[in-house]
């Protein structure tokens, strides 16, 4: 027996390390966490602890697949890699020839949110840069929190996570904590802990405390809280003089948020404000943990904005274990430019969406999308307004290429179908959006049947096209060794060979150690004043306004029989990944849609029928449950469910900022439907 130090690749905060058993035959027997790891101590998700029996599903892809039937209908033969490349080659060769390179679009998403195979890199950017194919953006999940953040703070983490045993109140605000970021937990559970989501998630129940706003009234939230710590005499007034610029023409702005109006935007009683207020001045410094549940609307970077002013009004910001974080990535300063070669570009190229894929596939200014090449991603699933990406899919002059673990409702739309490597098959350089370690993830095992490496995948494709460029080439461990070439890698001493000595170290420049040893991390705000910057000018002239403000959502359940729907993290699978495996399968059933009692029964639905999701866009079923998850006003099931089609109600708009997706913005109507109309949809 044998063990090997990984890293799980999914798109989940955790980033865990962990330890693959191989046996004498070369057959991977175990995986657990890693106990020597600072923040997985051990542990895996029961997500995640059955990876080895996902890698031999009966349903894994092991052989590249050419499309016989129509698209949609999931029927293939099977191919050999020379003639599945050289068809890709060839198409993609008449496509450049005709349209240009921007007609080609590689559409990655976060399945791996790795460095080498996922989508941080991402793999194959160097094949797509000297092609001049579109750029992607991958707007699908935290973007417009990102860019809202950067208009007050630009940093997108002030606090180390591992310091949270010493904060006063923990916010977690739109964080579903035990289910997507459990490793946080340990840190903070002895703390006060309050938690404001729309939804009483397991975490929610777990709190001290749970606020239930109308979903996308978050920021009408904050500058309540705001208003009300001035009036009770808690602004920390040395900490706005010294490490802020705008503020009084923000206390100005708060006028208007009373704690009752506050109260009535967000569909709260005015007690749950005051109580609120009165945990955060008494329970000193907050640290606000800010989760992306609460920006996937239509005003979500706004929210984000508004929110990170909290803890700037408290003086949360001066303190080791107070302030914000969103996401520890902003620390992982690789060298993606060295990485990626943008330089190999012809020229400039347009950039596409993910969010915008269905409207993209349709109708587009510049050469149309000829060829899509899906790897990470499974947008049948993931994406906005499904039955406009699923038309879009269907166009007989698209050419579609899936690279792949499972046959999924993506890759039945594809011509050819590629088989992909699994982590523990792969090497990998893996980040994390809520801890400061750096993991590499060392190959255990040979891969399975024909699968390949993402990176491997594009090599030879580039070699089919007959690519001479020698950087489209460079091997794993030489672009990895290119996203170290920094002078903070190297004064750090850290490269290839000590990552793959240690499978793990802590970033430069983050602090660590333990004791009186330990380090303290202190990041300074990021803007151009480095102050928190309550009022931007850049925000202004981008058209955000100067001020930190609030919108209302643009589609709020208002009648009766109007629902919020807002789709949740599941306990069995991240997003889609696994979701269709015979694992999960079996342990799991369809989610149902939770809605509150008093809804029910003005709308006559009954616990345990068959109701019709729906909108002008689109439908699904799903079994009703009655319970008190879900406030009035707002319905809740979890998401990533393979053929239930929640996204078919999310319409394809892009946020306030960064063209974010607008999941929890979203009216649906419900209503019930008899058995047989149930089994025909």
């Amino acid at each position: 027996m044998k063990t090997i130090v990984g890293a799980c690749p999914l798109d989940c905060p955790d980033g865990c390390s962990w330890v693959v058993t191989v046996d004498d035959d070369g057959k991977a027997v175990k995986l657990r966490g890693n106990a020597d790891h600072p923040y997985t101590r051990g542990g895996l998700c029961k997500k995640v602890n059955p990876w080895l029996t996902y890698a031999a599903d009966p349903s894994r892809l092991m052989q590249p697949l050419r499309r016989t039937g129509p698209k949609g209908s999931g029927s293939f033969e099977p191919i050999s890699w020379d003639d599945a490349l050289a068809e890709i080659a060839e198409r993609f060769h008449a496509i450049i020839d005709e349209h240009g390179g921007e007609a080609i679009w590689p559409f990655y998403g976060t399945g791996n949110v790795g460095w080498l195979q996922g989508a941080s890199g991402p793999a194959g950017a160097r094949l797509w840069n000297l092609l001049g194919a579109s750029q992607h953006q991958v707007s699908i999940c935290s973007v417009s929190g990102h860019i809202g953040l950067s208009y007050t703070s630009a940093i997108s983490t002030t606090f180390d996570p591992e310091a949270l045993h010493e904060a006063g109140l923990v916010l977690l605000w739109g964080s579903n904590t035990l289910v997507t970021n459990q490793h946080l937990w340990p840190f903070i559970e002895n703390r006060p802990i309050v938690v404001i989501d729309p939804v009483r998630t397991r975490t929610a129940a777990r709190a001290d405390l749970h606020i239930a706003p109308r979903p996308g009234t978050d920021a009408a939230l904050a500058l309540g809280l705001c208003r009300a710590i001035v009036d009770r005499g808690g602004a920390d007034e040395a900490f706005l003089a010294e490490r802020t610029t705008g503020w009084e023409a923000f206390r100005e702005s708060l006028d208007e948020w009373t704690i009752e109006r506050t109260a009535a935007e967000c569909g709260l009683d005015p007690s749950e404000i005051e109580q609120l207020v009165t945990l955060i001045l008494e329970t000193a410094p907050l640290a606000l943990k800010l989760g992306q549940g609460m920006q996937r609307s239509s005003q979500g970077g706004q929210a984000a904005r508004v929110i990170s002013c909290l803890p700037a009004v408290t003086g949360s910001y001066a303190h080791r274990a107070g302030g914000l974080s969103y996401s520890t990535g902003s620390q992982y300063r690789y060298n993606s430019v060295a990485a990626t070669r943008p330089d190999l570009r012809p020229g400039p190229v347009r950039t596409l969406a993910m969010t915008n894929l269905g409207a993209n596939l349709h109708e587009i200014d510049g050469p149309p999308v000829k060829a899509l090449v899906v790897y990470g991603a499974n947008p049948m699933v993931s994406n906005p307004q499904l039955n406009l990406v699923r038309s879009g899919l269907e166009r007989e002059d698209l050419f579609t290429v899936a690279i792949d673990l499972y046959p999924t409702e993506t890759t039945a739309y594809a011509d050819i179908v590629l088989p992909s490597t699994m982590q523990h098959e792969q090497n990998e350089l893996s980040d994390s959006f809520a801890h400061l370690y750096a993991n590499w993830n060392e190959p255990a095992v040979e891969p399975r049947g024909e699968c390949l490496p993402h990176t491997e995948i594009f090599r030879r494709l580039a070699k089919a096209m007959g690519v001479e460029e020698p950087a489209v080439y460079a091997t794993d461990h030489e672009i990895v060794t290119a996203l170290l070439d920094t002078e903070e890698w190297r004064e750090a001493g850290i490269d290839l060979a000590v990552l793959r000595e240690r499978g793990f170290v802590r970033l430069p420049n983050t602090g660590g150690g333990s004791g009186a040893d330990r380090d303290d991390f202190n990041p300074q705000f990021a803007t151009a004043s480095n102050l928190f910057e309550f009022e931007s000018e850049r925000a202004d002239r981008d058209g955000h306004g100067a001020l930190p403000r609030y919108l209302p959502p643009s589609e709020p359940a208002v009648g009766a029989g109007e629902y919020a729907l807002v789709a949740i993290g599941s306990d069995y699978h991240v997003n889609s990944v696994f979701a269709g495996t015979e694992r999960v399968q079996s342990v799991a059933s369809a989610p149902p849609v939770v809605v509150h009692a008093d809804d029910a029964e003005r709308d006559g639905l009954v616990d345990g029928s068959t109701v019709s999701i729906h909108n002008d866009r689109g439908s699904f079923t799903a079994e009703l449950r009655i319970g008190d998850d879900a406030r009035p006003g707002v319905a809740t099931m979890s998401k990533g469910w393979w053929g239930q089609a929640v996204n078919a109600t999310v319409k394809e708009q892009d946020s306030d900022m960064g063209r974010g997706a607008i999941y929890h913005d979203n009216r649906v109507s419900i209503t019930a439907i008899t058995p047989d109309a149930a089994a025909r949809s």
